[in-house]
């Protein structure tokens, strides 16, 4: 009969039991074979050696399979779920995960055989998550900031519906989960607008099946352009409405297009996503003033500084929520391969089934509807350069 006690941690607030210590008998995977005690005789005869002591002892067993007994720790119980509460991911700052419950902010750490699995998974904690946590002592503090110690542990996550996710060096990062749309940023001037750079994030939404909306902030500045540059932002802008994308107008000094964004944010949760500098945290100031979001300057090489450096789910006072994110001067495509990527440019949607190859990649193949519609004006040939420039990439990373 096996010797056995509980090992428990103490507290509570559904705290959870680390499991039980119990002495089992150790069994070995492979018994050992007998010696064969005519090996002395032989080796005497042979060899002449005489029976001596060990210099320092002899260890004794005990024969058979059983030889000894060990402690192990069981499996903990299955946990009390009556205890756990629904909350979604607000922030991850290093170990610890800021979640809200009902309004209430609380700070929670994984549980470990959780966290290993997730990164066993390669798919770590992102803003946007839907998890179930344990109190920790019944606290739940309204503001996390200046809390040292975690109120919660966090003992499982439900699966991912939308996510904007990129390639980020040798990993994939998910920007956002579960967020209905992105709201795609630019600037007039300052750092300067690029369009490939749009492109890739509407090929990154529409694989994370969101729904994208472009914004072109900072349209005070627009008077200091010159005609050439006035006209470029407005072939810029025609070309995505074309294209049935909405297209926004803002400016957080002067107010314009700022009912507009509140309108497309009201009542939805939305990942807001551009370069540095861009103008993401004054554009969500003047939305909501009450949000206070740090903003910097431009630097003397017309970058943007990092003034937001985790992205951060916002609850929004009209309704809805928004990931303040930080801003982000490359991005990868991830998961997105060359043959689906025609999928997310909509003017190529009613045009590729003319393709004379059912697997035409647009390239450089014969009757293609494509390039067709690119010479014939129908298609922008920047947006058609877009496309070749990843599709490219795509084949140049296969191997």
């Amino acid at each position: 009969m096996s010797e056995a006690h509980d090992d428990r941690t103490e507290g509570s607030g559904g705290r959870q039991r680390r499991g039980r210590k119990v002495r089992v008998d150790f069994r070995k995977n492979i018994s050992k074979k007998a010696r064969d005690k005519s090996e002395w005789t032989r080796g005497y005869q042979e060899h002449q050696f005489h029976d001596r002591d060990h210099e320092t002892g002899e260890s004794v067993r005990a024969k058979g399979a059983l030889s000894r007994r060990r402690t192990i720790i069981e499996d903990a119980p299955p946990a009390d779920e009556t205890s756990w509460r629904d909350g979604v991911v607000t922030a991850v700052r290093g170990a610890m995960v800021d979640v809200d419950a009902d309004g209430a902010r609380v700070r929670c750490t994984v549980r470990r055989v959780l966290r290993s699995r997730l990164i066993a998974e390669r798919v770590p904690l992102a803003v946007g998550d839907r998890v179930r946590f344990v109190p920790m002592e019944g606290r739940v503090a309204e503001n996390v900031r200046d809390e040292a110690e975690p109120e919660g542990v966090i003992e499982a996550v439900a699966p991912r519906r939308e996510t904007l996710v990129r390639q980020y060096r040798d990993r994939v990062q998910v920007i956002a989960a579960n967020v209905d749309q992105a709201l795609i940023l630019a600037s007039v001037v300052d750092p300067p607008l690029r369009p490939h750079l749009l492109d890739r994030y509407l090929v990154a939404a529409h694989k994370g099946d969101l729904r994208p909306v472009l914004c072109i902030n900072k349209a005070d500045l627009i008077t200091e352009l010159d005609d050439d540059s006035r006209d470029e932002l407005e072939d810029i802008e025609s070309r995505y409405r074309a294209i049935g994308y909405t297209v926004l107008r803002t400016s957080s000094v002067d107010g314009e297009g700022v009912d507009a964004v509140r309108d497309v944010l009201k009542g939805r949760t939305t990942v807001v996503v551009g370069m540095s500098g861009v103008g993401k945290s004054s554009l969500l100031n003047a939305v909501q003033p009450g949000l206070t979001l740090k903003i910097g300057d431009i630097d003397d090489l017309g970058r943007g500084r990092h003034t937001t450096t985790t992205a951060e789910l916002l609850r929004l006072e009209f309704g809805g929520f928004v990931v303040d994110t930080p801003g982000i001067r490359q991005f990868e495509l991830a998961h997105v391969d060359v043959v689906e990527l025609e999928a997310y440019f909509p003017e190529f949607a009613d045009r590729v089934r003319h393709c004379r190859f059912p697997n035409c990649r647009h390239l450089s193949e014969l009757d293609c509807a494509i390039r067709a519609a690119v010479e014939a004006g129908e298609i922008h040939p920047a947006r058609y350069e877009s496309y070749v420039r990843m599709a490219t990439q795509r084949l140049d990373e296969k191997p």
